[in-house]
């Protein structure tokens, strides 16, 4: 789905016009049509600012993911259980579980 579409329909979902939402964000509804029609391609700074209004990440306007949201901690296991008795494999299994995630989120892991 196009940024535009996404946008759209995020608009829709909340039942506004795009006078309404241009109201809202300060963004004039002729640049709003042209990022709905996706004539126009919004700057960082406006794309943020879509962001936050809606409660997306900017990845989801882009289209990078289909997760609105994604949660921001993630963890592989509960920080009271003692893994000292696992395998090494086990152990490799697990950083490359959380590897991934992080990955599949587009948070940079370390």
């Amino acid at each position: 789905m196009t940024f535009g579409k996404r946008l759209s329909v995020l608009r829709e979902q909340k039942k506004i016009t795009q006078s309404e939402l241009a109201k809202l964000t300060d963004i004039s509804r002729s640049r709003l049509s042209l990022y709905e029609t996706n004539k126009r391609e919004p700057d960082f700074e406006t794309l943020k600012q879509l962001s936050d209004f809606f409660n997306v990440s900017t990845d989801y306007l882009l289209g990078q993911t289909d997760i609105q949201n994604p949660q921001q901690t993630i963890a592989a296991h509960r920080t009271d259980d003692s893994m000292d008795d696992l395998p090494e494999e086990a152990l490799q299994s697990i950083e490359d579980f959380k590897k991934f995630i992080y990955q599949k989120h587009g948070i940079k892991y370390d």
